[in-house]
């Protein structure tokens, strides 16, 4: 079912597919629709709210459904241009990638697109042509996950074939370990909707700091536009706790990242699109832990605007309408966003900012009462909210952020 948001017929639109939550994605519908040079309309599987102001229309779909999403995509195209499709969401990178190449738009092949979602598949391309470290495999059960660490040797890393967010990712330095590791990353399994016969990865560990890459992806080659040092928590989980972006990081220069990201976008054939990757800085040089064909989530890509001066998410909206953006980075400052979580697993009765926050500084709660806190294995993502800060440097936006963190008040059931 469409509904048109905007009555002017004139113009084309650009389909956006998905959308999210309002706190994580509402900035980028604002950029786009500031900048005067897109109309948006959402294919979504619920009505909008938020996103409404920002539409010229929207669409009733399955997103995640492939065929039907191209299905609906084609009869909006019969009363309307589309000028290309944009996809922010994981899940539906895929179905997006395959209505973009189906109605004949601008964008990278579905099959470069699968090759990034599929870790699976990411790492056979790399290896092919010689990027990835050696060993990850495969594992239907836990029998071959246990055959596969010995032959790489601990500690090796467990995750689902698919899926993101560091969900199900989990650290074995040996077989007791990989054990409940297997069972971690299965039991995530019944909400991926593509199912595959050996959906469990086990992969070399990686040590030095993670970091991440939005880039700018063509013919002509790689670009950073953002790039954040991450944080971690829970080991030996790998739940994204923060991130912190330096507008003149010296990583923006590095030779080694610069090589590293051209290899494994031209190993992957992805091009034609803004990617987020995940790397480690180990003590052989970067290397890749996984890619994602979309810009980052975590607010990365508005907090990196900030510090840059390059919207990544304007940039994937240009590429998508088959322009040629020319971004140049303009380093002001730094940002930092940190997510919050229980020190334990928690029922929350009450939740409230007591005191002034530091100027530089947004905090967002998240979680109501009521709300189960669980963290990992037994659950995943469990912030109650965030805080982000923007200052002269890395160290101010921390200062800033424990500031903040001492006016929260979290009230538990007993």
């Amino acid at each position: 079912m469409h509904h048109t948001a905007d009555p002017a017929e004139a113009g084309g639109v650009l389909l956006v597919v998905g959308s999210g939550a309002a706190a994580f994605r509402e900035y980028a519908f604002q950029e786009i629709a500031a900048s005067g040079q897109h109309r948006l309309w959402l294919m979504t599987d619920t009505p909008p709210t938020w996103e409404r102001p920002y539409l010229a229309g929207w669409t009733l779909t399955d997103p995640l459904t492939p065929d039907v999403l191209t299905k609906d995509a084609a009869e909006v195209a019969e009363s309307r241009r589309i000028t290309g499709v944009l996809c922010l969401n994981e899940a539906m990178v895929w179905p997006a990638a395959h209505v973009a190449e189906e109605l004949g738009l601008p964008g990278p092949a579905r099959d470069a697109v699968w090759r990034c979602r599929d870790k699976a598949l990411t790492r056979a391309a790399l290896a092919a042509h010689g990027v990835a470290e050696p060993g990850a495999e495969t594992a239907a059960d836990l029998g071959q996950a246990l055959d596969i660490a010995a032959a790489i040797g601990y500690p090796v890393v467990c995750k689902p074939r698919a899926l993101g967010g560091s969900i199900g990712v989990r650290r074995a330095d040996g077989p007791h370990e990989l054990t409940a590791a297997f069972t971690a990353a299965t039991a995530e399994l019944p909400d991926v909707p593509q199912r595959f016969a050996a959906s469990v990865l086990v992969e070399p560990y990686l040590d030095g700091p993670e970091i991440s890459v939005d880039a700018l992806v063509t013919e002509d080659g790689v670009m950073p536009l953002v790039i954040a040092r991450k944080q971690t928590s829970f080991p030996p989980f790998f739940e994204e706790s923060g991130h912190v972006i330096d507008g003149a990081d010296p990583l923006y220069e590095d030779p080694a990242l610069a090589r590293e990201l051209l290899r494994v976008h031209r190993a992957l054939g992805i091009t034609g699109c803004v990617t987020h990757s995940e790397w480690r800085l180990t003590s052989d040089g970067p290397r890749l832990v996984e890619v994602n064909a979309r810009p980052g989530g975590d607010l990365i890509p508005f907090l990196g605007a900030q510090v840059t001066g390059v919207s990544a998410v304007l940039v994937a909206a240009d590429l998508a309408t088959g322009r040629n953006p020319a971004p140049v980075r303009r380093p002001n400052g730094a940002a930092a966003i940190e997510f919050l979580y229980p020190d334990t697993d928690l029922t929350l009765v009450g939740l409230s900012v007591q005191g002034v926050l530091p100027d530089g500084v947004h905090v967002h709660l998240s979680a109501r009462p009521g709300d189960v806190l669980a963290l990992p294995p037994r659950g995943y993502k469990a912030r109650y909210g965030w805080i982000s800060a923007r200052g002269e440097s890395v160290a101010h936006c921390r200062e800033l952020i424990a500031r903040a963190r001492a006016t929260i008040r979290v009230e538990a059931a007993a």
